[in-house]
């Protein structure tokens, strides 16, 4: 597990060795004992986490103490701004994100299509608008993904991206087929929300290429596991 911690946050990444911590699909008992294995729940004492259905969309959840532990309905972002509360997000090619500064936390599910609709920058607008965090302030953690070098798209694809937002055609690339830079997209959308470059950082593997540590939907040809990226404020 990719561990971050800074100051009152601490933020992680699993790996295969964690676990299938898809607790979305697993029956509560089974998921309570998937998430009471990880060290860092039982050291850090962590309560249930939320997360949302996600639907490769670009609806964010806002979370309370009021809010029930698991799933919150659809949503591919999951925001809190109060203390002990651990949102996550679930993957097995696509990109987690997690944000930060002292006073909120947010996780991102980035898939190409909720990509294509700017779910990471619309997610710093929301924490900007209803919040009052300054992009500058932020900090974000971008964990592993299917790279550019395995994400082949089909020909359909890209022409939608251009639909979107002509200057995401910049993160696609040619060979036998069309390849996206899945990261690199999202980084560029969160610096043109006002993110600071250096307040950016990686896991920067390639789930697929490195399908012995990571799950990865398309190196397995189907569901074999999730991995589960979460962060809490203390």
């Amino acid at each position: 597990m990719h561990l971050i911690r800074d100051g009152a946050v601490l933020a992680a990444f699993s790996e295969r060795a964690d676990g299938d911590l898809g607790f979305y699909r697993q029956d509560p008992a089974v998921a309570e004992r998937a998430w009471q294995a990880l060290e860092i729940v039982r050291d850090q004492h962590l309560a249930a986490p939320r997360w949302g259905t996600q639907i490769h969309g670009s609806h964010i959840h806002f979370v309370t103490s009021a809010s029930v532990p698991g799933d919150q309905g659809d949503g591919d972002a999951v925001v809190t701004a109060e203390r002990g509360i651990p949102i996550g997000v679930f993957t097995a090619d696509c990109l987690p994100v997690l944000l930060w500064n002292e006073g909120v936390v947010a996780a991102v599910h980035a898939g190409w299509k909720g990509t294509r609709d700017d779910i990471t920058g619309k997610t710093i607008a929301v924490l900007a608008d209803r919040f009052g965090v300054s992009p500058a302030s932020l900090n974000v953690a971008m964990g592993p993904c299917i790279g550019s070098c395995c994400l082949e798209l089909g020909p359909e694809v890209p022409p939608t991206f251009r639909d979107a937002d002509e200057g995401f055609m910049g993160l696609f690339s040619r060979g036998v087929k069309w390849h996206l830079d899945l990261r690199g997209l999202n980084v560029v959308q969160a610096l043109r929300r006002g993110v600071s470059l250096e307040r950016i950082r990686h896991v920067s593997d390639c789930t697929m290429c490195l399908g012995e540590r990571y799950f990865s939907y398309r190196g397995q040809k189907g569901r074999q596991g999730s991995l589960f990226s979460f962060i809490q404020r203390a």
